[in-house]
């Protein structure tokens, strides 16, 4: 088998569950582990993968933990063909609902729509299917990863940085793929079409990062299409959820971040979240 190493981005607090997800690990894996506070997620990434040496690289977020032969199942259904593998994830406290099965997303609008999201785990062909981009955990091949420079830390620092890499991978001719047969758990809150945000980091970068997406990714009419028609119902929607979901405070954030990915800045207050 080919060399593959595992990348963990990490952060201080998470002690418990980086545990976890190391004793869910081969021993023969190449293991990195990444947790200077001064980077955020992306940055964290580039950093592992810059140590790495194995021919194939997986990124794990240190909320996950993995079923078993997760990963070398990656490896054996991997081909030429393919430039990155996700894994289907489920609820660490509902593992046969699945949280994340990838995602498709509508170029124009940037609106997205997960594959099999809260299905049954049971209920899914086993053969892997087609995606638009992938988060949480998933496997590159080395040389599609240094083809693409990596993450874009500068315009992705965290969330859409999964997307954005995944974009450029299918637009080099690759594909984007969810494993169905390698599953991952994951400690999250249970998915809903309704937004909501943790933290004001979040709410910040989902604003800025979504706009600087559809900037990068689109030209001419198709980004004047969703400047005019998509944009506004992107704030709008995001707004009223939050005052549904009675968290306020987050529309400032989320605002900033909407004026910023408009011209293209980053403030440094949300550097540390």
């Amino acid at each position: 088998m080919a060399k593959i190493s595992i990348i963990i981005p990490t952060m201080k607090g998470r002690e418990e569950l980086l545990k976890k997800l190391k004793s869910t690990l081969r021993p023969e894996f190449e293991m990195i582990v990444v947790d200077d506070e001064n980077l955020l997620l992306a940055a964290k990434r580039n950093k592992g993968a810059a140590q790495a040496r194995g021919e194939y690289l997986v990124f794990i977020d240190d909320d996950n933990y993995l079923a078993a032969n997760a990963i070398v199942q990656m490896y054996q259904d991997f081909n030429p063909e393919i430039g990155v593998m996700g894994m289907v994830a489920c609820y660490h406290d509902k593992p046969k609902i699945v949280a994340d099965g990838g995602s498709l997303r509508w170029m124009t609008s940037g609106f997205t729509w997960g594959r099999n999201t809260n299905c049954r785990i049971y209920e899914i062909e086993k053969q892997f299917y087609e995606v638009s981009e992938v988060a949480n955990a998933f496997m590159i091949r080395r040389d599609v990863f240094d083809l693409m420079g990596g993450f874009d830390e500068k315009n992705f620092p965290i969330d859409l940085d999964e997307a954005d890499l995944c974009r450029r991978v299918k637009n080099a001719g690759y594909r984007v793929v969810v494993n169905p047969n390698a599953v991952c758990y994951h400690k999250s809150q249970t998915y809903s079409h309704m937004p909501d945000f943790r933290r004001p980091m979040n709410a910040y970068f989902m604003g800025r990062n979504r706009i600087l997406y559809q900037k990068k990714h689109l030209s001419g009419i198709k980004l004047f299409v969703y400047f005019t028609l998509f944009f506004p119902v992107f704030v709008l929607s995001y707004w009223a959820s939050l005052i549904y979901r009675r968290k306020p405070w987050m529309i400032v954030h989320f605002t900033k971040g909407v004026i910023d990915g408009i011209q293209s800045r980053f403030q440094n207050q949300y550097q540390k979240g």
